[in-house]
Formats: C-alpha cells, sequence, structure tokens
C-alpha cells in the first residue's frame, strides 16, 4: 500500500509553485488569499505586484467604473469575495480548490459546503497579458 502512495506524494510535492509549465498547465491547487498569486501566475506572464495599483481595481480597495479587462476581472474579483463574506464565508482565509487549465483558472467542481466553488465563486476570466 505504501508503495503506491509513495508516486502519488513525490507528484504533489513537486508540483508546487515554480516546478516549470507543465504545472501551469493542468494541475490542481487549494487558494485563499496567500495563493491568489498563483492564480495570477496562471493566467499570465505578470507577477501579482505589476498589478497592485492597476486601474481602479486591482490592489487594496475599489472605486469607480473598471478601465479595461484585466480590471474588470480584479472588479469580479472584488465582487466574489463580497458575495462570499455576505454569505458567512470568509475568503481571504478558506482555502478551495481550482485548476489552471491552459491559463485559465477554474473554480474546484465537487460538491463542497456553501463556502466553497462554484456556490460562491463562479470562476475567474484569464487575465490578458
Amino acid at each position: 500500500m505504501l508503495l503506491l502512495l509513495l508516486p502519488s506524494l513525490l507528484l504533489l510535492l513537486g508540483s508546487g509553485p515554480g516546478s516549470g509549465e507543465a504545472s501551469r498547465t493542468l494541475h490542481v491547487h487549494r487558494r485563499g488569499i496567500l495563493e491568489l498569486a498563483g492564480t495570477v501566475g496562471c493566467v499570465g506572464p505578470r507577477t501579482p505586484i505589476a498589478y497592485m495599483k492597476y486601474g481602479c481595481f486591482c490592489g487594496l480597495g475599489g472605486h469607480g467604473q473598471p478601465r479595461d479587462a484585466i480590471d474588470w476581472c480584479c472588479h469580479r474579483h472584488d465582487c466574489c469575495y463580497t458575495r462570499a463574506e455576505e454569505a458567512g464565508c470568509s475568503p481571504k482565509t478558506e482555502r478551495y480548490s481550482w485548476q489552471c487549465v491552459n491559463q485559465s483558472v477554474l473554480c474546484g467542481e465537487t460538491p463542497a459546503p456553501p463556502c466553497h466553488p462554484p456556490r460562491v465563486f463562479p470562476g475567474y476570466p484569464g487575465i490578458g497579458r
């Protein structure tokens, strides 16, 4: 039994952030606010820091009309977090499953408690390059 588990454990240990293009193609991650950087890395080459003061909604706070597709993505993210908090969830600290498939972030598919996707987070569009 242990011999059957060993390859799976090695795959999990070797497929963390920064382990190459293969992990960016199809890999299941867990994420709270600390893992948000991983989703940004999934969809484009820019670092999360590049978006800290981008447009009206990327980074802290948010106001006005989103300026472009990237800013709309940040706006959607903010709205999702607000909906989750209104539902009694803690999206900034709770972790949930997501996948990086062809540079697109897909939320978890398995049935889960009300605070888990797809009930609260409908999925995120890719961020432009």
